[in-house]
Protein backbone atom coordinates (compact mmCIF):
# COMPACT_ATOMS: atom_id res chain seq x y z
CA UNK A 1 0.00 0.00 0.00
CA UNK A 2 1.58 3.32 -0.99
CA UNK A 3 0.85 6.55 0.43
CA UNK A 4 -0.24 9.70 -1.90
CA UNK A 5 2.34 12.20 -0.70
CA UNK A 6 3.89 11.79 -3.62
CA UNK A 7 1.21 11.93 -5.99
CA UNK A 8 -0.06 14.76 -4.11
CA UNK A 9 3.39 16.73 -4.25
CA UNK A 10 3.36 16.47 -8.30
CA UNK A 11 -0.38 17.02 -8.87
CA UNK A 12 -1.10 20.07 -11.23
CA UNK A 13 -1.88 23.14 -10.10
CA UNK A 14 -4.64 25.71 -11.03
CA UNK A 15 -7.40 25.42 -8.97
CA UNK A 16 -8.26 26.43 -5.09
CA UNK A 17 -9.06 22.72 -3.76
CA UNK A 18 -6.08 21.60 -5.22
CA UNK A 19 -4.00 22.65 -2.18
CA UNK A 20 -6.15 20.91 0.30
CA UNK A 21 -4.29 18.07 -0.27
CA UNK A 22 -2.58 17.96 2.45
CA UNK A 23 -5.34 18.16 4.52
CA UNK A 24 -6.57 14.58 2.22
CA UNK A 25 -3.20 13.39 2.95
CA UNK A 26 -3.81 13.91 6.66
CA UNK A 27 -6.92 11.81 6.39
CA UNK A 28 -5.63 9.09 4.39
CA UNK A 29 -3.16 8.35 7.04
CA UNK A 30 -5.99 8.52 9.43
CA UNK A 31 -7.26 5.64 7.77
CA UNK A 32 -3.84 3.38 7.77
CA UNK A 33 -3.85 4.07 10.99
CA UNK A 34 -7.06 2.80 11.72
CA UNK A 35 -6.66 -0.14 9.80
CA UNK A 36 -3.29 -0.87 12.15
CA UNK A 37 -5.24 -0.69 14.88
CA UNK A 38 -7.60 -2.91 13.61
CA UNK A 39 -4.97 -5.69 13.32
CA UNK A 40 -3.86 -4.63 16.89
CA UNK A 41 -7.29 -5.25 17.51
CA UNK A 42 -7.26 -8.39 16.13
CA UNK A 43 -3.41 -9.55 17.82
CA UNK A 44 -4.30 -8.60 21.11
CA UNK A 45 -7.37 -10.88 20.88
CA UNK A 46 -4.72 -13.61 20.99
CA UNK A 47 -3.35 -12.37 24.98
CA UNK A 48 -6.44 -14.32 25.95
CA UNK A 49 -5.80 -17.77 27.62
CA UNK A 50 -5.14 -20.83 25.10
CA UNK A 51 -3.86 -18.61 22.51
CA UNK A 52 -0.37 -17.58 21.30
CA UNK A 53 0.47 -13.69 21.12
CA UNK A 54 2.48 -12.27 18.50
CA UNK A 55 4.46 -9.64 21.68
CA UNK A 56 7.47 -8.97 19.05
CA UNK A 57 4.69 -8.02 16.27
CA UNK A 58 2.48 -6.35 18.99
CA UNK A 59 6.07 -4.11 20.00
CA UNK A 60 6.44 -3.32 16.39
CA UNK A 61 2.92 -1.62 15.97
CA UNK A 62 3.66 0.36 18.77
CA UNK A 63 6.71 1.24 17.77
CA UNK A 64 5.24 2.67 14.79
CA UNK A 65 2.26 4.19 16.58
CA UNK A 66 5.42 6.01 18.75
CA UNK A 67 7.16 6.81 16.40
CA UNK A 68 5.11 7.85 12.84
CA UNK A 69 2.97 10.25 14.48
CA UNK A 70 5.80 12.31 16.08
CA UNK A 71 8.06 12.22 12.74
CA UNK A 72 5.37 12.05 9.95
CA UNK A 73 1.87 13.04 10.67
CA UNK A 74 2.20 15.64 13.44
CA UNK A 75 3.68 18.01 11.89
CA UNK A 76 1.30 18.38 8.86
CA UNK A 77 -0.85 18.60 11.93
CA UNK A 78 0.70 21.29 13.94
CA UNK A 79 1.47 23.49 10.57
CA UNK A 80 -2.25 23.36 9.97
CA UNK A 81 -2.69 24.03 13.94
CA UNK A 82 -1.03 27.27 14.03
CA UNK A 83 -2.75 28.72 10.75
CA UNK A 84 -6.02 27.84 12.46
CA UNK A 85 -4.79 29.69 15.65
CA UNK A 86 -4.51 32.85 14.06
CA UNK A 87 -7.16 32.37 12.01
CA UNK A 88 -9.85 31.13 13.86
CA UNK A 89 -10.33 32.87 17.65
CA UNK A 90 -13.06 29.62 18.92
CA UNK A 91 -10.50 27.33 17.67
CA UNK A 92 -8.37 27.55 21.06
CA UNK A 93 -10.43 25.26 22.83
CA UNK A 94 -10.44 22.26 20.38
CA UNK A 95 -6.83 23.03 20.36
CA UNK A 96 -6.41 22.38 24.11
CA UNK A 97 -8.36 18.83 23.92
CA UNK A 98 -5.93 18.09 21.01
CA UNK A 99 -3.23 18.84 23.09
CA UNK A 100 -3.77 17.02 26.05
CA UNK A 101 -5.41 13.78 24.23
CA UNK A 102 -1.64 14.26 22.30
CA UNK A 103 -0.38 13.98 25.87
CA UNK A 104 -2.56 11.22 26.38
CA UNK A 105 -2.06 8.89 23.43
CA UNK A 106 1.77 9.88 23.57
CA UNK A 107 1.75 8.17 27.64
CA UNK A 108 0.04 5.34 26.71
CA UNK A 109 2.15 5.08 23.90
CA UNK A 110 5.87 4.76 25.60
CA UNK A 111 3.81 2.57 28.75
CA UNK A 112 3.01 0.20 26.27
CA UNK A 113 6.22 0.04 24.45
CA UNK A 114 8.33 -0.08 28.04
CA UNK A 115 5.90 -3.39 28.47
CA UNK A 116 6.29 -5.04 25.60
CA UNK A 117 10.64 -4.59 24.91
CA UNK A 118 10.66 -6.07 28.39
CA UNK A 119 8.65 -9.07 27.60
CA UNK A 120 10.48 -9.31 24.08
CA UNK A 121 13.37 -9.78 26.03
CA UNK A 122 11.95 -12.49 28.08
CA UNK A 123 10.16 -11.23 31.02
CA UNK A 124 7.03 -12.71 32.06
CA UNK A 125 4.18 -11.10 30.30
CA UNK A 126 0.76 -10.42 32.60
CA UNK A 127 -1.27 -10.97 29.59
CA UNK A 128 -4.42 -9.76 30.98
CA UNK A 129 -3.03 -6.67 32.59
CA UNK A 130 -1.19 -6.11 28.85
CA UNK A 131 -4.67 -6.59 27.27
CA UNK A 132 -6.75 -4.61 28.93
CA UNK A 133 -4.05 -1.80 28.07
CA UNK A 134 -3.87 -2.78 24.75
CA UNK A 135 -7.65 -2.20 24.41
CA UNK A 136 -7.87 1.20 26.14
CA UNK A 137 -5.43 2.27 23.94
CA UNK A 138 -7.54 1.22 20.89
CA UNK A 139 -10.49 2.55 22.49
CA UNK A 140 -9.13 5.68 22.81
CA UNK A 141 -7.00 6.28 19.73
CA UNK A 142 -10.26 5.41 17.80
CA UNK A 143 -11.71 8.73 19.40
CA UNK A 144 -9.30 11.02 19.09
CA UNK A 145 -9.25 9.88 15.28
CA UNK A 146 -12.66 10.67 15.10
CA UNK A 147 -12.84 13.84 16.89
CA UNK A 148 -9.55 15.29 14.24
CA UNK A 149 -11.81 14.16 11.16
CA UNK A 150 -15.03 15.27 12.30
CA UNK A 151 -14.13 18.13 13.95
CA UNK A 152 -10.70 19.49 13.01
CA UNK A 153 -9.94 18.75 9.62
CA UNK A 154 -13.33 20.11 8.22
CA UNK A 155 -12.73 23.42 10.42
CA UNK A 156 -9.63 23.91 8.60
CA UNK A 157 -11.04 23.24 4.83
CA UNK A 158 -13.28 25.97 5.53
CA UNK A 159 -10.79 28.25 7.64
CA UNK A 160 -7.75 28.18 6.44
CA UNK A 161 -6.74 29.87 2.51
CA UNK A 162 -5.29 28.09 -0.76
CA UNK A 163 -2.07 30.02 0.24
CA UNK A 164 -1.94 28.92 3.96
CA UNK A 165 -2.88 24.91 2.98
CA UNK A 166 0.20 25.80 0.16
CA UNK A 167 2.86 26.40 2.35
CA UNK A 168 2.04 23.84 4.57
CA UNK A 169 2.06 21.32 1.96
CA UNK A 170 5.36 22.30 0.35
CA UNK A 171 6.51 22.38 3.73
CA UNK A 172 5.24 18.97 4.67
CA UNK A 173 5.45 16.95 0.76
CA UNK A 174 9.16 14.92 1.20
CA UNK A 175 7.66 13.22 5.25
CA UNK A 176 7.40 10.08 3.76
CA UNK A 177 5.66 7.15 5.91
CA UNK A 178 7.85 4.33 7.04
CA UNK A 179 5.52 1.69 6.93
CA UNK A 180 2.74 2.71 3.93
CA UNK A 181 4.80 3.94 1.39
CA UNK A 182 6.64 2.36 -1.72
CA UNK A 183 9.82 2.01 0.30
CA UNK A 184 8.69 0.28 3.58
CA UNK A 185 11.58 0.95 6.01
CA UNK A 186 13.67 -2.03 6.87
CA UNK A 187 12.69 -2.17 10.76
CA UNK A 188 8.82 -2.16 9.61
CA UNK A 189 9.00 -4.89 6.71
CA UNK A 190 7.33 -7.85 8.64
CA UNK A 191 4.49 -5.07 9.95
CA UNK A 192 4.09 -4.10 6.39
CA UNK A 193 3.77 -7.54 4.86
CA UNK A 194 1.47 -8.22 7.77
CA UNK A 195 -0.99 -5.38 6.18
CA UNK A 196 -0.39 -5.97 3.13
CA UNK A 197 -1.23 -10.18 3.02
CA UNK A 198 1.91 -10.79 0.63
CA UNK A 199 1.84 -14.11 0.17
CA UNK A 200 4.72 -16.90 -1.32
CA UNK A 201 4.09 -20.76 -2.17
CA UNK A 202 6.29 -22.86 -1.48
CA UNK A 203 8.29 -24.44 -4.45
CA UNK A 204 7.96 -28.06 -4.64
CA UNK A 205 10.94 -31.03 -6.02
CA UNK A 206 10.60 -34.25 -5.10
CA UNK A 207 13.60 -36.58 -4.39
CA UNK A 208 11.50 -40.02 -4.28
CA UNK A 209 14.21 -42.23 -5.33
CA UNK A 210 16.84 -41.56 -2.49
CA UNK A 211 14.49 -41.92 0.44
CA UNK A 212 13.49 -45.06 -1.17
CA UNK A 213 16.82 -46.21 -0.67
CA UNK A 214 17.05 -44.64 2.60
CA UNK A 215 13.86 -46.90 3.48
CA UNK A 216 15.85 -49.90 2.66
CA UNK A 217 18.87 -49.05 4.45
CA UNK A 218 17.32 -48.23 7.56
CA UNK A 219 14.61 -51.31 7.69
CA UNK A 220 17.56 -53.49 6.77
CA UNK A 221 19.40 -52.11 9.93
CA UNK A 222 16.47 -52.53 12.28
CA UNK A 223 16.17 -56.23 10.84
CA UNK A 224 20.01 -57.24 11.04
CA UNK A 225 20.87 -55.45 14.86
CA UNK A 226 17.38 -57.42 16.32
CA UNK A 227 18.15 -60.71 14.54
CA UNK A 228 21.63 -59.99 16.34
CA UNK A 229 20.27 -60.27 19.45
CA UNK A 230 19.64 -63.81 19.32
CA UNK A 231 23.17 -64.58 18.27
CA UNK A 232 25.22 -66.25 21.64
CA UNK A 233 28.20 -63.93 21.02
CA UNK A 234 26.37 -60.92 19.96
CA UNK A 235 24.04 -61.02 23.03
CA UNK A 236 26.63 -60.80 25.37
CA UNK A 237 28.59 -57.67 23.74
CA UNK A 238 26.66 -55.43 26.12
CA UNK A 239 28.69 -56.50 28.75
CA UNK A 240 32.19 -57.01 27.46
CA UNK A 241 34.50 -54.20 28.05
CA UNK A 242 33.81 -50.88 26.28
CA UNK A 243 36.08 -48.57 24.68
CA UNK A 244 36.97 -45.81 27.09
CA UNK A 245 34.43 -43.14 26.33
CA UNK A 246 32.75 -44.42 23.08
CA UNK A 247 29.24 -45.75 22.92
CA UNK A 248 27.84 -48.94 21.97
CA UNK A 249 28.54 -50.44 19.05
CA UNK A 250 25.03 -50.34 18.00
CA UNK A 251 25.25 -46.55 18.41
CA UNK A 252 28.33 -46.30 15.87
CA UNK A 253 26.74 -48.56 13.07
CA UNK A 254 23.57 -46.69 13.65
CA UNK A 255 25.89 -43.29 12.97
CA UNK A 256 27.39 -44.44 9.82
CA UNK A 257 24.40 -45.09 8.18
CA UNK A 258 22.08 -42.11 9.38
CA UNK A 259 25.55 -39.79 8.21
CA UNK A 260 25.93 -41.55 4.93
CA UNK A 261 22.00 -41.69 4.28
CA UNK A 262 20.00 -39.89 6.30
CA UNK A 263 21.36 -36.76 6.57
CA UNK A 264 21.86 -36.09 2.60
CA UNK A 265 18.37 -36.80 2.22
CA UNK A 266 18.04 -34.08 5.22
CA UNK A 267 19.74 -31.93 3.39
CA UNK A 268 18.09 -32.27 0.14
CA UNK A 269 14.83 -33.06 0.14
CA UNK A 270 11.63 -31.46 0.35
CA UNK A 271 8.93 -31.47 2.32
CA UNK A 272 6.46 -33.95 0.27
CA UNK A 273 9.58 -36.77 0.04
CA UNK A 274 9.95 -36.00 3.22
CA UNK A 275 6.74 -36.89 4.53
CA UNK A 276 6.60 -39.93 1.92
CA UNK A 277 9.70 -41.84 3.28
CA UNK A 278 8.29 -41.17 6.90
CA UNK A 279 4.43 -42.54 5.65
CA UNK A 280 6.32 -45.70 4.27
CA UNK A 281 8.96 -46.18 6.76
CA UNK A 282 5.67 -46.18 9.36
CA UNK A 283 3.90 -48.96 7.59
CA UNK A 284 7.33 -51.05 9.37
CA UNK A 285 6.96 -49.54 12.65
CA UNK A 286 2.62 -50.28 12.59
CA UNK A 287 3.93 -53.93 12.67
CA UNK A 288 6.24 -54.01 15.87
CA UNK A 289 3.65 -52.49 18.11
CA UNK A 290 3.67 -54.99 21.00
CA UNK A 291 0.05 -56.47 20.90
CA UNK A 292 -0.83 -55.23 24.89
CA UNK A 293 -0.15 -51.75 23.48
CA UNK A 294 -3.93 -50.50 23.45
CA UNK A 295 -4.46 -46.88 21.73
CA UNK A 296 -7.39 -45.29 20.21
CA UNK A 297 -7.69 -41.56 18.16
CA UNK A 298 -9.42 -38.66 19.64
CA UNK A 299 -10.52 -35.85 18.52
CA UNK A 300 -10.46 -32.94 21.11
CA UNK A 301 -12.30 -29.39 20.89
CA UNK A 302 -9.57 -28.06 19.31
CA UNK A 303 -6.15 -30.84 18.64
CA UNK A 304 -6.15 -34.42 17.38
CA UNK A 305 -4.11 -36.81 19.05
CA UNK A 306 -4.20 -40.00 20.51
CA UNK A 307 -4.72 -41.91 23.93
CA UNK A 308 -1.91 -44.48 24.17
CA UNK A 309 -2.06 -47.17 27.79
CA UNK A 310 -0.88 -50.85 28.16
CA UNK A 311 -4.22 -53.51 28.29
CA UNK A 312 -5.30 -53.80 32.07
CA UNK A 313 -3.10 -50.75 33.22
CA UNK A 314 -5.35 -47.69 34.46
CA UNK A 315 -2.60 -45.72 36.00
CA UNK A 316 -2.83 -42.36 37.71
CA UNK A 317 -0.28 -40.55 35.75
CA UNK A 318 -0.46 -39.02 32.63
CA UNK A 319 2.12 -37.99 30.20
CA UNK A 320 1.27 -35.32 27.48
CA UNK A 321 3.77 -36.19 24.26
CA UNK A 322 4.28 -33.67 21.81
CA UNK A 323 6.09 -35.36 18.61
CA UNK A 324 8.87 -34.16 16.81
CA UNK A 325 9.39 -33.54 12.84
CA UNK A 326 10.73 -30.23 12.20
CA UNK A 327 7.52 -29.13 12.32
CA UNK A 328 6.88 -30.48 9.00
CA UNK A 329 6.56 -34.23 9.53
CA UNK A 330 4.35 -36.64 11.58
CA UNK A 331 5.78 -39.82 12.43
CA UNK A 332 2.76 -41.23 14.66
CA UNK A 333 3.46 -45.04 14.24
CA UNK A 334 7.06 -44.32 15.26
CA UNK A 335 6.20 -42.16 17.71
CA UNK A 336 3.23 -44.52 19.21
CA UNK A 337 6.05 -47.29 19.82
CA UNK A 338 8.17 -45.34 21.54
CA UNK A 339 5.56 -43.60 23.92
CA UNK A 340 4.17 -46.93 24.83
CA UNK A 341 7.67 -47.84 25.87
CA UNK A 342 7.20 -45.60 27.49
CA UNK A 343 4.14 -45.72 29.29
CA UNK A 344 5.46 -49.29 30.25
CA UNK A 345 8.38 -48.55 32.00
CA UNK A 346 6.77 -45.47 34.05
CA UNK A 347 3.41 -46.76 34.35
CA UNK A 348 1.89 -43.93 33.08
CA UNK A 349 -0.72 -43.35 29.93
CA UNK A 350 -0.18 -41.01 27.38
CA UNK A 351 -2.24 -38.30 25.15
CA UNK A 352 -0.18 -38.29 21.71
CA UNK A 353 -0.90 -34.77 20.20
CA UNK A 354 -1.04 -34.63 16.68
CA UNK A 355 -0.58 -30.89 16.24
CA UNK A 356 -1.56 -29.56 13.05
CA UNK A 357 2.00 -29.04 10.98
CA UNK A 358 3.76 -26.53 8.39
CA UNK A 359 3.65 -25.00 5.90
CA UNK A 360 -0.09 -25.63 5.59
CA UNK A 361 -0.32 -24.23 9.19
CA UNK A 362 2.37 -22.08 10.47
CA UNK A 363 3.25 -21.06 14.06
CA UNK A 364 1.13 -20.05 16.56
CA UNK A 365 -1.30 -22.96 14.69
CA UNK A 366 0.95 -26.00 16.16
CA UNK A 367 1.55 -24.33 19.65
CA UNK A 368 -2.43 -23.45 20.07
CA UNK A 369 -2.83 -27.53 19.67
CA UNK A 370 -0.49 -28.25 22.70
CA UNK A 371 -2.32 -25.37 24.61
CA UNK A 372 -5.80 -27.21 23.84
CA UNK A 373 -4.81 -30.67 24.56
CA UNK A 374 -3.46 -29.58 27.94
CA UNK A 375 -6.56 -27.46 28.75
CA UNK A 376 -8.30 -30.79 27.49
CA UNK A 377 -6.59 -32.95 30.11
CA UNK A 378 -7.90 -30.46 32.98
CA UNK A 379 -11.05 -30.15 32.07
CA UNK A 380 -11.13 -33.70 32.22
CA UNK A 381 -10.65 -33.69 35.55
CA UNK A 382 -6.70 -34.52 35.54
CA UNK A 383 -4.93 -32.77 38.22
CA UNK A 384 -2.10 -30.78 37.05
CA UNK A 385 0.03 -32.82 39.60
CA UNK A 386 -0.26 -35.98 37.81
CA UNK A 387 1.02 -34.63 33.94
CA UNK A 388 3.88 -34.78 32.73
CA UNK A 389 4.77 -33.05 29.60
CA UNK A 390 7.21 -33.78 26.96
CA UNK A 391 8.21 -33.87 23.61
CA UNK A 392 11.68 -34.48 21.32
CA UNK A 393 13.54 -32.71 18.45
CA UNK A 394 10.93 -29.67 17.53
CA UNK A 395 8.09 -31.24 20.19
CA UNK A 396 10.64 -30.67 22.74
CA UNK A 397 10.84 -26.98 22.09
CA UNK A 398 6.61 -26.59 21.94
CA UNK A 399 7.11 -28.17 25.46
CA UNK A 400 9.29 -25.36 26.59
CA UNK A 401 6.89 -22.79 24.42
CA UNK A 402 4.09 -24.20 26.19
CA UNK A 403 5.35 -23.89 29.57
CA UNK A 404 6.04 -20.49 28.88
CA UNK A 405 2.15 -19.92 27.77
CA UNK A 406 0.95 -21.44 30.78
CA UNK A 407 3.11 -19.45 33.06
CA UNK A 408 2.04 -16.15 31.19
CA UNK A 409 -2.00 -17.13 30.87
CA UNK A 410 -1.69 -17.66 34.96
CA UNK A 411 -2.63 -21.65 34.18
CA UNK A 412 -1.97 -24.37 36.68
CA UNK A 413 1.31 -25.74 35.94
CA UNK A 414 2.05 -29.41 35.47
CA UNK A 415 4.15 -31.99 37.57
CA UNK A 416 7.55 -31.67 35.51
CA UNK A 417 8.69 -31.72 32.03
CA UNK A 418 10.90 -33.69 29.59
CA UNK A 419 12.54 -32.73 26.67
CA UNK A 420 14.43 -34.34 24.01
CA UNK A 421 16.80 -33.15 22.04
CA UNK A 422 14.82 -30.14 21.74
CA UNK A 423 14.48 -26.91 19.30
CA UNK A 424 14.71 -24.17 20.92
CA UNK A 425 16.26 -21.61 19.57
CA UNK A 426 14.47 -20.33 15.57
CA UNK A 427 17.45 -17.56 15.72
CA UNK A 428 20.26 -20.18 16.08
CA UNK A 429 22.31 -17.85 17.75
CA UNK A 430 23.63 -21.60 19.49
CA UNK A 431 27.44 -22.11 19.21
CA UNK A 432 27.04 -25.80 18.53
CA UNK A 433 25.01 -25.50 15.17
CA UNK A 434 28.81 -24.13 13.86
CA UNK A 435 31.06 -26.68 15.86
CA UNK A 436 29.24 -30.00 15.60
CA UNK A 437 27.61 -29.29 11.91
CA UNK A 438 30.39 -31.89 10.51
CA UNK A 439 29.54 -34.02 13.62
CA UNK A 440 26.09 -34.85 13.92
CA UNK A 441 25.54 -37.49 11.77
CA UNK A 442 21.57 -36.56 11.27
CA UNK A 443 20.93 -32.90 11.11
CA UNK A 444 22.29 -30.57 8.26
CA UNK A 445 22.26 -26.93 9.97
CA UNK A 446 21.47 -25.00 6.75
CA UNK A 447 18.17 -27.26 5.89
CA UNK A 448 17.25 -27.97 9.02
CA UNK A 449 17.38 -23.92 9.58
CA UNK A 450 14.96 -23.38 6.61
CA UNK A 451 12.53 -26.26 7.54
CA UNK A 452 11.96 -24.30 10.54
CA UNK A 453 11.07 -21.33 8.66
CA UNK A 454 8.31 -22.66 7.35
CA UNK A 455 6.95 -22.96 10.89
CA UNK A 456 7.93 -19.67 11.84
CA UNK A 457 6.37 -18.22 8.57
CA UNK A 458 6.21 -14.27 8.67
CA UNK A 459 6.61 -14.49 12.92
CA UNK A 460 9.43 -12.78 14.10
CA UNK A 461 12.55 -15.80 15.40
CA UNK A 462 13.32 -13.94 18.81
CA UNK A 463 9.88 -14.53 19.82
CA UNK A 464 9.55 -16.31 23.13
CA UNK A 465 7.12 -18.47 21.98
CA UNK A 466 9.82 -20.02 18.77
CA UNK A 467 13.01 -19.45 20.49
CA UNK A 468 11.46 -20.60 24.36
CA UNK A 469 15.60 -20.30 25.37
CA UNK A 470 15.52 -16.66 24.90
CA UNK A 471 12.77 -15.97 27.50
CA UNK A 472 13.35 -16.01 31.54
CA UNK A 473 12.12 -19.85 33.16
CA UNK A 474 10.59 -18.05 36.27
CA UNK A 475 7.77 -20.15 37.38
CA UNK A 476 8.17 -23.39 35.21
CA UNK A 477 8.56 -26.86 36.93
CA UNK A 478 11.22 -29.07 37.07
CA UNK A 479 12.76 -30.22 33.10
CA UNK A 480 14.72 -33.07 32.21
CA UNK A 481 16.64 -32.38 29.26
CA UNK A 482 18.50 -35.52 27.04
CA UNK A 483 20.89 -34.53 24.02
CA UNK A 484 23.66 -35.82 22.14
CA UNK A 485 26.87 -34.33 22.91
CA UNK A 486 27.60 -34.28 18.60
CA UNK A 487 23.77 -32.98 17.29
CA UNK A 488 24.07 -29.04 15.83
CA UNK A 489 20.99 -29.00 18.82
CA UNK A 490 23.32 -29.51 21.93
CA UNK A 491 22.86 -25.69 22.91
CA UNK A 492 19.38 -25.65 22.96
CA UNK A 493 19.26 -27.98 25.60
CA UNK A 494 22.12 -26.78 27.27
CA UNK A 495 21.02 -22.77 27.27
CA UNK A 496 17.46 -23.97 28.72
CA UNK A 497 19.06 -25.36 31.64
CA UNK A 498 21.28 -21.84 31.78
CA UNK A 499 17.74 -20.01 31.59
CA UNK A 500 16.64 -22.82 34.50
CA UNK A 501 19.09 -21.89 36.74
CA UNK A 502 19.32 -17.99 36.55
CA UNK A 503 15.39 -18.55 37.49
CA UNK A 504 16.72 -21.09 40.28
CA UNK A 505 14.34 -23.75 38.46
CA UNK A 506 15.52 -27.92 38.56
CA UNK A 507 16.76 -28.69 35.69
CA UNK A 508 18.40 -32.32 35.35
CA UNK A 509 20.73 -31.44 31.96
CA UNK A 510 22.42 -34.71 30.79
CA UNK A 511 24.70 -35.03 27.53
CA UNK A 512 25.22 -38.12 26.21
CA UNK A 513 28.81 -39.03 24.60
CA UNK A 514 28.13 -39.33 20.71
CA UNK A 515 24.41 -39.98 20.87
CA UNK A 516 22.37 -39.09 17.77
CA UNK A 517 19.50 -36.94 17.43
CA UNK A 518 16.93 -38.06 20.01
CA UNK A 519 18.47 -41.08 20.23
CA UNK A 520 16.03 -42.51 23.17
CA UNK A 521 13.27 -43.58 20.03
CA UNK A 522 15.25 -45.95 18.52
CA UNK A 523 14.96 -49.32 20.51
CA UNK A 524 17.90 -51.55 19.06
CA UNK A 525 20.08 -48.83 21.06
CA UNK A 526 21.53 -50.08 24.65
CA UNK A 527 21.52 -46.47 25.47
CA UNK A 528 17.87 -45.65 24.61
CA UNK A 529 16.74 -48.46 27.01
CA UNK A 530 18.98 -46.30 30.06
CA UNK A 531 17.68 -43.13 28.65
CA UNK A 532 14.14 -44.34 28.37
CA UNK A 533 14.78 -45.64 32.61
CA UNK A 534 15.69 -42.18 33.50
CA UNK A 535 12.78 -40.82 31.99
CA UNK A 536 10.26 -43.11 33.80
CA UNK A 537 12.37 -42.43 36.85
CA UNK A 538 11.80 -38.57 36.41
CA UNK A 539 8.21 -38.79 35.47
CA UNK A 540 7.33 -41.07 38.85
CA UNK A 541 10.02 -38.69 41.15
CA UNK A 542 10.98 -35.75 39.99
CA UNK A 543 14.06 -36.41 40.69
CA UNK A 544 17.61 -38.43 39.16
CA UNK A 545 20.85 -39.76 39.80
CA UNK A 546 23.54 -38.81 38.11
CA UNK A 547 24.20 -39.72 34.41
CA UNK A 548 27.34 -42.61 35.00
CA UNK A 549 29.71 -41.33 33.24
CA UNK A 550 30.46 -44.13 30.66
CA UNK A 551 27.36 -42.32 28.97
CA UNK A 552 28.27 -38.80 29.24
CA UNK A 553 27.80 -36.47 31.29
CA UNK A 554 24.95 -34.92 33.64
CA UNK A 555 24.61 -31.92 35.76
CA UNK A 556 21.49 -31.67 38.36
CA UNK A 557 20.99 -27.42 38.43
CA UNK A 558 18.17 -26.16 40.97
Amino acid sequence: MATSLGMQADAPRGKAGDWEGVIDILIQEHGYILSLLDALEEKTAQLKSGKVPDFLLLRDVIDYLVRFPGEYHHPREDLIYANLRRSDPDFRPLYDRLQREHRALHARNNALFKALTRICEGRPADREALQRMLQDYIKVYRQHIRFETREIFPKARGTLTPAQLKRIESKTRYRDDPLFSNRVRKEYQRLGRLMTLRLTDLEERILEQQFTVLDRVMETLSDTVNSLKDEPLVAHLPRLPRLRNRPSWQARISNVFTRAMMKPMMRFGTIESMRGMTSRFEDTQARNLPEDVCWRPVQGKDYAGEWLHIHRKRPRKVLLYFPGGGFVMRSAALHRSFVARICRSANCRSLLVHYRLAPETPFPGGLEDCLAAYHGLLDQGIAPEDITIAGDSAGGGLVLSTLLALRDENSPMPANAIVLSPLGDLTYSGKSREFNKRRDPMLPSHRASMMHQLYAGDAMPEDRYLSPVLADFDGLPPILGQVGSTEILLDDTVRAAERAKEAKIAFNLEIWREMPHVFPIFAFLPESDIALGRVADFIQTGELDELPRRYGWSKARR
